[in-house]
């Protein structure tokens, strides 16, 4: 017998295996094996069985089976299959993005006779043969215990052999056991404790966490969220910074201080109830369909949505629910564990190996049926996949940045219709490449028009930088008039505000005013983002840090100036102009250091009184006590070279717009812009949704970009910036040749608008046909096999930089 295997490698098609004698029954489709590739050995997944053989080839035997069960379902495979072909992505490294990378292997586990084995009663003879092995063989690895005796039922055997006590099986190593370690802070002012901590830097940041979480943590987490070893805990605790005791260990929800018990029944309006209805009948059909939920930031969404997961839950069935953030995470799981208790599991890269572990197997067995989490959660093992959620659809997260370049969203959807299930787009400025599959028909739209309860869309105010003073200091952040009597005013009636500032760190750029110099990174050639925090100058795109320089490493002048302004200006002007006020900060390095649920449960409370934040802080967030939101730069977007540059800037503004108002007390938004008569602005300060779709639709047709054509880029890095031009060179030719070129539009070959990270040049091509299989056809065909420099084929790419 003969297997077809993906491993993970670049490689174009799959790899033929035989089987050896004794592990045809476990070798199956969706299992992992063991296998040879040239001197290497590397786990690959089986996706056809009985396969022939390629002529004239000899075929190499696997060398273990390393699952009982599947890990892949039937559905999951197909959809391995459609993805490698859509995104003309290697299927090994297709099926790698879909399977946890440290589930254990049962097929390696050590097998060994108890103490006791030969006093029992003899059993089958299959038992029989087991122990006369192990009798005289000892410990075997459990692949090898079971194609040396041939025994087609081996796993049910061992199972039995070893609930009776007559054998003992090594399990894989664990994280942790059923007790953890926990720790608090102590009692004091943070001040004090982290006087105690003296010079350790780990330290100090160890008692921030704890201080912004405002909840004990396992040691596991601290370390995990820290970056440092369990030594630094044990040196806290003897110095009386932390207190440790010892707990029972949760399931990851537990640290998300997820409610178990029953929620307050909802009423619906007219328009959700319609909606809800329609999921509903759709269910009840049990065919595919993909539904677009759209509804007006605030205006009961979710809960359409959770109406048709609790339907499935009664029918028995299973749902995912797909959000763009990690951050988002532990709110909507909050909800579903409210409803469905344990059976709410959460998958994303932010757990633990154990809690992944855990997880998955917990998805795997049937325990839990509704799953939550980011893009990769699309690939969770469930059994009866009745229903796919993708909140916050537009979100340009959902598109994966490595390969295999997929988008979660278009994952979803193909999922569902694998399994023959409902896909749920949901959004309140959803993608226009949605927008316009629900108006030709290919979804069916559902609207909702009203927000919950007595709540109202905020009142827009636009302040023109035109016609402002200009900051008192170079590329200081605008806290202008308006602003900031809005900002008082809402401070004053107890309510809280929301700032945006679409850049991390303290500034872009820090500038010699000397001689120039402006610290760019060796490897991109792009400025580093000056962090006053901590010192640093970091490189956003390769991620290379150097320390600050307190003068001017080129001239040796004192006369370093920081240049614009990120997240952490924004935080010390704001202190500067209202001393006093507890204000939390989310971004990526917020989230990079674990503190992003800390700092969204304190403002959730109510403990601090303003949010200042990227993009991060405008999605899907829920907090009745905002009655102000404001864009500092709402043009930050604006001059990209990105056809998505304008609906990026439109759906930033409406959905930070839409965290305002929720409560019982009406909202404002502030848009800060110099370019006030901009339509994605003026659409958005007017709630005017119909306004900006007929803009963005009419530049989209004229020029020829999605929705109304398919795109493909073409980018090829290399360390040479003249062989990198060269070998894009031959590839256009090859393409332009080619008799399928005929009506595809090719633009290049051209520098990308970022010409160099990371140490490599990039050059793009563009590739616009109406037809997706035209392109890929084009490409499988024309695309030349042996390319100097590493080639990056981009199926409906999502950022052109």
């Amino acid at each position: 017998m003969n297997v077809d295997v993906a491993v993970p490698l670049p490689l174009p098609g799959l790899l033929t295996y035989s089987v050896p004698e004794g592990l045809e029954a476990l070798a199956g489709n969706g299992v992992r094996v063991r296998v040879r590739v040239g001197k290497r050995r590397l786990i690959g997944v089986v996706v056809a069985e009985d396969v022939r053989a390629p002529e004239g080839v000899k075929t190499r035997p696997i060398d273990a089976v390393l699952d009982v069960d599947p890990i892949l379902t039937r559905d999951l495979l197909a959809l391995a299959r459609q993805t490698a072909d859509y995104y003309l992505a290697p299927i090994g490294e297709v099926v790698r993005s879909m399977v946890p990378s440290d589930l254990p292997h049962w097929g390696d586990q050590k097998v060994w006779l108890s103490e006791s084995a030969l006093m029992l009663p003899p059993g089958s003879s299959e038992e029989t043969a087991i122990i006369e092995h192990l009798t005289s063989r000892g410990r075997v690895k459990m692949t090898d215990l079971v194609r040396d005796l041939c025994l087609p039922d081996a796993p049910a055997v061992i199972a039995s052999l070893r609930e009776s006590g007559r054998i003992q099986v090594r399990q894989g190593r664990r994280d942790g056991g059923r007790f953890q370690t926990a720790v608090e802070l102590a009692k004091g002012d943070r001040s004090d404790l982290l006087e105690r901590c003296g010079r350790s830097k780990q330290g100090r940041e160890v008692v921030e966490f704890l201080a912004e979480l405002s909840r004990p943590a396992t040691v596991s987490e601290v370390c995990e969220s820290i970056g440092c070893g369990p030594s630094v805990v044990r040196r806290l605790a003897s110095l009386g910074v932390l207190l440790r005791f010892t707990q029972i260990a949760k399931l990851p929800l537990a640290r998300h201080r997820l409610s178990s018990g029953p929620s307050e029944p909802i009423s619906l309006r007219l328009d959700q109830a319609a909606a809800a209805d329609a999921l509903l009948e759709a269910l009840m059909i049990d065919e595919y369909k993909t539904f677009l939920l759209a509804g007006i930031t605030g205006s009961g969404k979710t809960e359409v949505y959770l109406r048709a997961v609790d339907r499935v839950f009664e029918q028995g069935g299973s749902a995912i629910i797909l959000v763009p953030e990690i951050a988002l995470v532990p709110a909507l799981a909050g909800a579903t564990r409210s409803r469905y208790g344990s059976a709410t599991a959460l998958l994303h890269s932010a757990l633990s190996k154990s809690e992944r572990h855990q997880e998955w197997e917990r998805i795997r067995s049937g325990e839990a049926r509704v799953v939550v989490g980011p893009r990769s959660a699309v690939f969770a093992p469930v059994e009866n996949l009745k229903l796919i959620i993708v909140d916050e659809e537009q979100d340009p997260s959902y598109k994966q940045d490595h390969v295999p370049r997929y988008h979660g969203r278009d994952l979803a959807i193909l999922r569902a219709h694998c399994c023959g299930s409902i896909a749920v787009l949901v959004s309140a400025t959803p993608s226009l490449e949605t927008r316009h599959n629900g108006k030709i028909g290919k979804f069916e739209a559902l609207s909702l028009t009203r927000r919950v309860g007595k709540a109202e869309l905020p009142e827009g105010v636009l302040v023109d930088l035109r016609s402002e003073a200009p900051p008192s200091r170079p590329g200081e952040v605008h806290f202008t008039d308006p602003l900031k009597e809005l900002i008082a005013s809402t401070l004053d009636a107890g309510d809280q505000a929301i700032l945006l500032r679409n850049r991390r760190g303290y500034s872009p750029v820090l500038l010699c005013r000397a001689c120039g110099h402006d610290f760019r990174c060796d490897d991109c050639g792009l400025p580093r983002t000056y962090h006053l925090k901590d010192k640093r100058l970091c490189c956003h795109y390769c991620g290379a840090v150097e320390s600050a320089p307190g003068v001017c490493t080129e001239c040796n002048e004192d006369a370093l100036e920081a240049i614009g302004a990120g997240t952490e200006r924004v935080e010390e002007r704001f202190q500067e102009l209202f001393p006093g006020v507890p204000v939390g900060v989310l971004d990526r390095d917020t989230s990079r250091r674990g503190l992003a649920t800390a700092v969204l449960e304190t403002f959730g409370r109510g403990d601090s009184r303003v949010l200042i934040g990227t993009q991060m802080v405008s999605k899907g967030h829920h907090f009745p006590g905002v009655a102000l939101t404001a864009v500092l730069l709402a043009d930050t977007y604006l001059g990209f070279p990105d056809f998505r540059a304008v609906e990026k800037t439109y759906n930033l503004l409406t959905q930070l717009a839409g965290r305002a108002g929720r409560g019982d007390r009406p909202g404002k938004v502030v848009i800060q812009t110099y370019h006030p008569e901009h339509y994605a602005i003026q659409a958005a300060l007017a709630h005017d949704d119909s306004r900006f779709v007929a803009e963005e639709m009419r530049f989209r047709r004229m020029f020829h970009y999605p929705p109304f054509t398919r795109m493909v880029q073409l980018l090829l890095r290399d360390s040479d910036r003249s062989r990198a031009a060269k070998s894009m060179g031959m590839i256009s030719r090859a393409l332009e040749s080619h008799p399928l070129a005929k009506g595809v539009r090719i633009s290049g070959p051209a520098p990308a608008p970022f010409e160099r990270l990371r140490g490599r040049w990039r050059f793009q091509l563009l590739l616009r046909h109406p037809s997706g299989n035209r392109l890929r056809s084009l490409l499988t065909s024309a695309l030349p096999k042996s390319i100097s420099g590493d080639l990056v084929v981009d199926v409906d790419p999502y950022e052109l930089l």
